[in-house]
């Protein structure tokens, strides 16, 4: 799947919070808002304040929910991480960038 604007997807596979919300705020800051972003991350403890720092700035969480093999595949073909070798369960949450 080619997509027009590689800003409106960020992949955060191995990364935990606080780096997790860190490398996120960056990617949102770059984005025009209004713009719909795609975040994929591992669902782990460590990440669950993640969704609610995301709000604190000020995004609207459009959907938050498991992700699904055809998010994986265009994931693995954007050329950002590679997943680890054991895979956790992953997330996907579609944001809209504040205004």
């Amino acid at each position: 799947m080619h997509r027009e604007d590689p800003l409106c997807f960020l992949d955060l596979r191995g990364a935990t919070c606080p780096m997790a919300f860190v490398k996120t705020k960056i990617h949102l800051d770059k984005i025009t808002p209004g713009k719909i972003v795609r975040i994929l991350y591992d669902l782990t403890p460590a990440n669950e304040p993640l969704v609610r720092s995301i709000r604190s700035l000020g995004h609207h969480i459009l959907s938050h929910k498991q992700a699904d093999a055809s998010i994986l595949r265009d994931a693995d073909q954007s050329g950002t991480n590679s997943p680890p070798s054991v895979e956790p369960q992953l997330t996907i949450l579609e944001v809209e960038v504040k205004a």
